[in-house]
């Protein structure tokens, strides 16, 4: 499944691109093609590790600039554990209104 990048999405992505190492600019511009994802979805996205993801996330989560936020949490079909997906804070900053 595949989402097409609004423009608003563009734009934050040409902001931040560069400034983002490698892997955590591949993590990020796979939430931007899938759309929300948990790091298991984004694992197998990009064909590697886990745990090459999850301090990815982590990094794009709590360091300026914030470009990933929780989206909710859901039931992984796999697994059958709670895990979180992950989503691009869009450019509008809408999220700073919650």
């Amino acid at each position: 499944m595949t989402n097409k990048m609004q423009d608003t999405q563009l734009i934050a992505y040409a902001s931040i691109g560069d400034e983002l190492p490698r892997r955590e600019r591949q993590v990020y511009e796979c939430f931007t093609k899938i759309g929300p994802a948990s790091n298991r979805q984004i694992s197998v996205e990009l064909n590697i590790d886990i745990n090459q993801v999850t301090g990815r996330t982590n990094t794009l989560v709590n360091e300026s600039p914030k470009c990933v936020y929780l989206f909710d949490k859901h039931r992984d079909a796999k697994t059958g554990r709670t895990v979180i997906r992950w989503d691009v804070v869009r450019e509008n900053k809408q999220l700073e209104l919650l």
